[in-house]
């Protein structure tokens, strides 16, 4: 098979895709009455396929090539957050933990793994339509732009390089760390400065290294893209015999291994099977594997990772001159090779916002007497993460949650009192850190937190401010009345 045939490929895969998102993941909320017995929906999700609902643990994967600023972006996403081993006390002995950055390729080697606050989807909160007098909370606070935060899992994975799916760089290690994540955000290096496995390059417009040069932000989309095509196509090579002889239902088993349903496999493979009928003629598709080529796997591979792994870019290091020219030729071709949207950005910059306003909230609630406007971070390069906050938020739009509004009656919006640990004690919720940058932001604390002492509260009797609509879960599409039960069960709002 030609290269060109591959590639008209791929795009017909990724059209695919696109037709799939399209018509699923629409807004949709739920707000839950509690009388005892079980909740009541108010509004339900349309969509009917895709596989079972039930709560959801979302999360966001960072992918890109080595140094391109993913940990800098966890980082200010998570407020340092660090979920993995290690020793979390930096060189100034504050204990902020975080990813490990440096100006190197493969800093990160392990996955870090945090909570990050993500503005909800356009359109999906009660008060996105509301003008009347209530004051509406939440359980994890609200950003620069008054939109409700929820929490969602950020994984940082290490760099990815050409050939990763052969072995290079960490190979096959990084792409098995991907598929817990439901969407992902891809880093760019977009000042062009460093090459395709992250060195860099150009250093004040000359260029350090005669024998590389600085690679073109598309073609770091492109490859990377190529990269998780060839690592599937690969893996279903290497088992085709079986899957021709045996037939659809072995190619199901074999995409549920990327932790999928069948159920959502099999709006692929249906929507794959509509394309072959309509465009070439080839009715039922699926029951003649034998007679496939090349170029069939490549379209079917394409549209299965465009549907599981929506992309949404990061423009990053935006302050580089060079950057521009790279980010407006990016936007100018969107949609492109699986990513949907771009947000330029100086990761960097937002990042040392976050970090000295965790200095000082560390330095106020410990007492300590280090001055923390002697740290190295200077002001002028502070910027609030809104930009963080417009990434994430992109990326969730991509494969968008229904989200859930438990309340105790349809009158007051008041919070089930079992919700009460959910929304002063979950690890979820922002810390003193994120706090401090939330307010100094323009955003607002989440509603149970205590200003006065720095802390949630912890008696109930004592909270005196509103608490209409305050809590808010994620649940899966498809998710019925008896899903949203379990879930509010299993995070004690029942009991």
């Amino acid at each position: 098979v030609s290269i060109e045939r591959k590639q008209l490929a791929c795009r017909e895969g990724l059209q695919i895709a696109c037709t799939i998102l399209g018509k699923k993941y629409s807004q949709s909320r739920i707000i839950s009455k509690v009388d005892g017995k079980s909740p009541v929906t108010t509004e339900t999700n349309n969509d009917t396929s895709g596989g079972k609902g039930g709560s959801w643990k979302y999360t966001i994967g960072l992918v890109g090539k080595p140094s391109a600023g993913k940990s800098t972006l966890f980082n200010a996403a998570t407020a340092f957050a660090r979920q993995r081993g290690g020793d979390s006390t930096d060189e100034d002995g504050f204990a902020i933990g975080g990813a490990t950055m440096a100006p190197h390729p493969f800093t990160t080697i392990d996955p870090n793994i945090g909570y990050c606050l993500v503005p909800a989807p356009d359109g999906s909160c009660p008060e996105d339509s509301y003008n009347g007098p209530l004051n509406i909370s939440s359980s994890h606070g609200r950003d620069s732009k008054g939109r409700r935060l929820i929490p969602v899992m950020l994984k940082d994975v290490a760099g990815l390089v050409p050939g990763a799916y052969q072995g290079r760089g960490r190979g096959n290690k990084f792409l098995d760390d991907l598929t817990d994540a439901d969407v992902l955000i891809h880093v760019l290096d977009a000042s062009g400065t460093a090459d395709s496995e992250g060195n860099t390059v150009v250093v004040n417009n000359e260029v350090s290294n005669t024998e590389h040069s600085g690679s073109d932000p598309l073609n770091d989309i492109a490859w990377v893209q190529n990269e998780l095509i060839e690592w599937i196509v690969s893996n279903l090579k290497m088992r085709w015999h079986s899957i021709a002889r045996k037939g659809r239902q072995k190619l199901v088993d074999m995409f549920s291994g990327y932790k999928q349903s069948q159920a959502f496999v099999w709006d692929i493979l249906l929507a794959v099977e509509r394309f072959l009928c309509d465009q070439e003629g080839r009715k039922q598709g699926f029951d003649h594997l034998i007679d496939w080529d090349e170029a069939d796997l490549y379209r079917l591979v394409t549209a299965f990772l465009g549907y599981r792994f929506p992309m949404a870019l990061v423009l990053n290091k935006s302050d580089i001159a060079s950057s521009r020219k790279h980010c407006e030729n990016i936007d100018k071709n969107l949609p492109l090779h699986g990513s949907h949207c771009a947000t330029s950005m100086c990761a960097r910059q937002e990042m040392n916002f976050v970090k000295h306003h965790i200095y000082s909230a560390v330095a106020a609630t410990t007492k300590c007497s280090k001055n923390v406007h002697q740290q190295e971070i200077q002001r002028e390069t502070l910027i609030p993460p809104v930009k963080v906050w417009d990434c994430l938020q992109s990326a969730i739009q991509l494969r968008k949650p229904i989200l859930v509004f438990p309340v105790l009656d349809m009158e007051t919006y008041q919070p089930l009192p079992g919700m009460f640990n959910f929304a002063t004690r979950d690890s979820s919720l922002p810390s003193v850190g994120m706090i401090a940058c939330l307010n100094a932001a323009g955003g607002c604390a989440p509603t149970m937190w205590d200003d006065t002492n720095n802390v949630y509260f912890c008696n109930p009797g004592k909270v005196e401010c509103q608490q209409v609509l305050r809590d808010c879960i994620i649940m899966k599409p498809n998710s019925t009345v008896e899903d949203v039960f379990e879930a509010l069960k299993w995070l004690g709002g029942l009991s």
